[in-house]
């Protein structure tokens, strides 16, 4: 609790830490994750690119954010979210420009004064407005500039790419990540994702016709929290806003969210708004939880009616092997369908992380998704 005096008045203000559904950008806000900073702060020292994967609401975007915050160099963030599946060159150098005017007041005068002579980029102030047109802006020779600038300071630059995979439709942007990684020192490149198979498939490691082909990256996997920090992360979340959940509700509340740091934060913020916390919350927000769930896996049914298939399949019955799911396929369609049709299914929802291979068994990864495929089943 933080406590302001205010026109004689006393004022009580409670920081919904760890309940605030907002992206954290402070440490102190952000549960556990230490191992996950440590490494971070460790690869600094010596990797040229960094990339941090997990489902989605395992918190990359928090840890990125902290994580930049912490480690004491100039940093900047470009959220890939929102961008057409194929943006132009000046789609991406408008969230460049807009990025780089975010840039932590601290560094920012230098860094304008950095960049003040480049082609293409105008200064008003200490706001940034870049030319974007292809002709006049050179993005090699503003980060040799950056590259430069930080390099007398004996510090780092970091550029994040936040969800990159939803830009997967344009591949220019990776040979401009690997000239920067190729050729400057002093700056590295963070790249987050949640859609693991789909993003490494676009940056191409293991690819030869990929730009970042053999390059070196260090990975951070988030992952959820087992049943016992979930509970933990629980208990301290409720102590915050001064709400005692019994053991026992706090048990059913892990067993129900299933450890997925992003619904149990939802989940404390709704008793948070509440003023209360009850079975009946938890059966209430894990049924709307489960209905948002499956709104975000609706868009697969549009390509294929059989994504609908195979999720509602093993929505009752939990996990299903390769030959089971072929068959509940031919069952609903009443016709034969090829292996190859299959494996490509699955394959699909296996790269964006909606089901999961359990020594040959295939399973729905997040519970609160199959939750909400018994309530609701998706077409088919």
């Amino acid at each position: 609790m933080k406590v302001f005096c205010i026109g004689g008045y006393t004022w009580y203000w409670w920081l919904y830490l760890y309940f605030d559904p907002r992206p954290k950008m402070n440490k102190e806000d952000l549960y556990d994750r230490e191992k996950e900073l440590e490494k971070f702060f460790d690869a600094l020292s010596y990797a040229s690119m960094i990339v941090v994967t997990g489902l989605r609401r395992t918190g990359k975007t928090s840890f990125v954010n902290v994580a930049l915050v912490e480690c004491g160099y100039p940093f900047t963030i470009l959220d890939m979210r929102g961008l057409p599946f194929n943006p132009s060159r000046a789609d991406i150098i408008r969230r460049l420009e807009l990025a780089f005017n975010q840039i932590d007041r601290k560094w920012l005068s230098d860094f304008v004064e950095a960049l003040k002579h480049v082609k293409g980029v105008s200064i008003l102030g200490a706001e940034i407005s870049f030319e974007w047109s292809k002709k006049e802006l050179d993005l090699t020779e503003i980060f040799a500039k950056i590259d430069h600038w930080v390099g007398i300071k004996k510090k780092k630059f970091v550029i994040a790419f936040d969800e990159i995979q939803f830009i997967r439709g344009n591949k220019w942007i990776l040979s401009f990540i690997a000239h920067v990684i190729d050729t400057y020192h002093n700056i590295i490149v963070v790249i987050t994702g949640s859609e693991v198979g789909v993003l490494f498939d676009f940056l191409g490691f293991n690819q030869p016709s990929s730009p970042l082909y053999g390059r070196h990256f260090f990975q951070i996997q988030m992952t959820n929290f087992s049943a016992e920090m979930a509970k933990d992360f629980l208990t301290e979340g409720f102590k915050q806003i001064q709400i005692k959940p019994s053991d026992e509700l706090l048990l059913y509340a892990v067993q129900e969210l299933d450890g997925v740091p992003g619904w149990l934060t939802l989940f404390g913020a709704r008793c948070r708004d509440k003023k209360s916390c009850s079975k009946e919350i938890v059966d209430e927000f894990a049924s709307e939880a489960g209905k948002l769930a499956r709104d975000e896996v609706m868009k697969l049914v549009a390509y294929s009616r059989r994504y609908g298939i195979i999720l509602n399949f093993l929505s009752k019955i939990g996990e299903a092997t390769w030959s089971e799911i072929k068959s509940a396929i031919e069952v609903k369609e009443a016709r034969s369908i090829t292996n190859h049709a299959v494996s490509t299914l699955i394959k699909n929802l296996t790269k964006i992380g909606v089901i999961i291979d359990r020594n040959g068994k295939y399973a729905i990864k997040d519970s609160i998704l199959k939750r909400g495929l018994r309530e609701e089943p998706l077409p088919e």
